[in-house]
Order: structure tokens, then sequence, then C-alpha cells
């Protein structure tokens, strides 16, 4: 039986007190379980005839304790698709989506639309500011549908964006215009990927740095305008345990899947990354880290995330949620799959016990296939 969601809550909390002393060097910028939100989505006021003191943002209200939002559908209610979802709930009828089965978290719907060009679409969006710092690390937990699985299988899987951290220098009037160049640099991690072709892919984009290949010396792969899609078995430090046969998900054991790399539909996986600006402009020593399960898969203190001729100068912003390239199912169909995301936390230091480096390793599953007579 699963720990319940107030449970889970009660362990962070006293695991705070227990490793205050590893923790102490950590500011924590935020926290969210969405258990205390209300209900939200696109067509829901709960003060629809007064003077809302929550901002909105083309006038979609603003989740409390969340500065910005974008919502934006093609099957959704808002769209007339009364039996559709909108981009992104956070509900209490969706308690078993939550981390341990109770409470809330963000729900968030991939829409398939093929308009006859590489349109991205179903974009829904929490932006959180944060001030500005020179070094974030964020954790997130992230769960996705049954639909989601077959869609990968059946090699229609698209991409879709879960988490960005940036440094946002335009105009906050006009948060959302990001071909400006004001939301840069920029980290993207999204989900992508075909059994057909390469497997399930841990896509990173890296923006903001000239899309010059020279400015990732470290980053594992090729970059394509900043874009790397790196693979869950050879593109990492320490291999992941595979949440379906036992062991690991190593090379020649087959290719990188959805039950392999996040468990069964439904369950939840821990995903974190630590990103620190590099010392001065046009310096190579720009750090990013990623954890999967506390995992370290990923490790690079050699990037130029601010060249020269950028003006990014901090981190600001950390988003959940994104927009989906996707069009895997005919348009009639309306199709719609969800994922969703829950206890966010945000610091400005690693975890203590993640700069353990012994703790960065998988450790070893007990061997498949035993029985006791």
């Amino acid at each position: 039986m699963s720990l319940s969601k107030k449970s889970l809550i009660n362990s962070i909390l006293a695991g705070f007190v227990l490793f205050g002393t590893t923790l102490s060097r950590a500011e924590v910028l935020f926290y969210e379980s969405f258990d205390q939100q209300p209900d939200w989505d696109k067509m829901v006021d709960p003060n629809p005839s007064s003077e809302n003191s929550r901002a909105r943002v083309k006038d979609d209200l603003i989740p409390e304790g969340w500065d910005l939002v974008r919502s934006e559908a093609t099957w959704a209610p808002s769209r007339g698709h009364m039996d559709r979802h909108e981009p992104f709930e956070i509900k209490a009828a969706d308690a078993a989506k939550a981390r341990g089965g109770e409470g809330k978290a963000m729900v968030n719907w991939r829409d398939s639309h093929d308009p006859g060009w590489n349109r991205w679409n179903s974009d829904g969006i929490l932006l959180k500011k944060i001030g500005d710092q020179k070094q974030v690390y964020v954790e997130f937990y992230v769960a996705f549908s049954p639909e989601t699985y077959i869609t990968f299988s059946n090699g229609g899987l698209g991409t879709s964006k879960i988490f960005r951290i940036y440094g946002f220098t335009g105009d906050w009037s006009d948060p959302f215009n990001y071909f400006a160049g004001a939301t840069h640099p920029e980290l993207l991690w999204a989900i992508t990927g075909s059994p057909k072709k390469y497997g399930l892919r841990n896509k990173l984009s890296l923006y903001g740095m000239n899309n010059d290949p020279v400015n990732y010396p470290g980053m594992p792969g090729s970059s394509h305008g900043g874009d790397h899609s790196l693979s869950y078995i050879s593109n990492v430090l320490n291999p992941l345990p595979d949440k379906t046969n036992g062991g690991f998900v190593l090379p020649k054991t087959g290719g990188a899947t959805m039950e392999r790399i996040f468990g069964p539909p439904g369950t939840y996986t821990k995903v974190a990354f630590f990103v620190k600006l590099n010392s001065e402009k046009g310096a190579f020593d720009g750090v990013l880290t990623q954890w999967i399960d506390d995992i370290k898969i990923l490790h690079t203190d050699t990037l130029n995330w601010v060249p020269d001729n950028k003006n990014g100068i901090a981190w600001n912003v950390v988003g959940l949620g994104g927009n989906d390239f996707f069009q895997g199912y005919p348009n009639e169909d309306r199709h719609e799959e969800w994922y969703a995301i829950d206890d966010v936390k945000i610091l400005t230091e690693v975890p203590g016990y993640l700069r353990d480096e012994s703790t960065n390793t998988a450790a070893p599953n007990p061997p498949l296939g035993i029985t006791i007579d």
C-alpha cells in the first residue's frame, strides 16, 4: 500500500529537521504540493462577481502562490469541447492521479492535433518567479498516463515540454514573448522518442548560447540548435534501474521505454536539476546536473551559459508544463492524454544527500527469477 500524500509531506518535513545540518546551506525558495490549491482550470473562477486579488494573464486566473499562467488548448471546454480537458488542471476530483493517491497534482493534458503543418499545441504552463539567482536546484515528481505509454509504443509520442528554468530580461507585461531573445539562458526538459528509432529520449534544450556547439563542452551527444536528444542508456553517468525487468538499463539490454525508465503507468518518478551560471560572461564554467530518482545521470561544469554578447544575468523563472508537438491521432478522435506533476521543490543549493557522491549511484537490484522452496 502506498504512503498517503499527507504522510509523504510529513516525511519531507521530518527530513528537513533530521538533516538540518546538511540542508542549512540551502534556502527553500518555493515548495508546492498542490493539495491546498483551490480547484483550477481555465473555466473556473471561485469569485466570478468580485475584483479578484490574484492577477490574470489573458483572463486566466493564476493559481495561488504562482506568478504567471498560460493555458491554450485545441480540445477543451474553453474551445467548446465540453467532454475534454483544459491544458492543465488542479482538481480534487483527480486525487487518484496525485502522488500517494490523495490530494491534488498539476494534471497536464496533451492534445493530438494536425493542422497540416508542424504546429505545437495544447500549451499549459505554470511559472514561478524566484528572484535573481546565480544557481538553482529544482526537483519534482512526474507520472504519465496509460494512454501515453500506448502512444509511445505506437511511435506517436511526439514531444512534450515538461520543465524549464530561465533568465527573463524582457518586459513582464509580455512574459511569453520568448522569441524576443528575452528568456536566455534557458534549460528545457522534454519527453520524446519512439521504440522504432532510438527509444525514449532524455531531451534537454540549452538556449541562449548562440546555438554554437563550442559553448556546450561537456554535454554528451551533439547539439542541434541547442537541442540535445540524449540516451537514457548510453548518455548517462550512472545506469538507471530497470523498472520493468530488474537490474539496470544498460547497453545491449534493449531500448529505453516508458516502462523501463518511469515504471508502470501512473507511478511517480523524481526528476531534479541543478544549474549554475558561468562566473562571468564568456567563461566556460557554468554547471548543469540532472538526477532521476536521486541517481546522477548528467553533470557538466564547462558550459558557457551566458556568452559575451548576451544579457542574461540570473536565473529568475521556473516553469512546469509546456506545449506539445503531438499529431499521433486523427483529428476527429480529439485525442488527449495526461501527465501529472507533484511535490515541487526549489532550493538555492543541491541538498546535502545529493552532494554525497556515494548516494548518486543506483543501488543494485535483487536478481530476478529466484524462488525459495
